[in-house]
């Protein structure tokens, strides 16, 4: 997903948030939205750390 994605999950993420405090019903789908997040916002650091590493091979060999 690319970095838009995210900010739209992000924008529904606190839209959602507003309606769980109006009606807890919603709050599955805030969770899952949270989640989701959450799951790209790690791979893009494992990414970014394995860009790293590599980098840091690249010097050494």
């Amino acid at each position: 997903m690319s970095n838009a994605d995210v900010k739209s999950l992000q924008s529904a993420h606190r839209k959602l948030a507003v309606l769980v405090l109006h009606d807890p019903a919603f709050l599955p789908i805030f969770e899952r939205i949270e989640n989701e997040i959450a799951l790209l916002t790690d791979r893009d650091d494992a990414i970014s750390r394995a860009r790293a590493v590599a980098a840091l091979h690249k010097q050494v060999s």
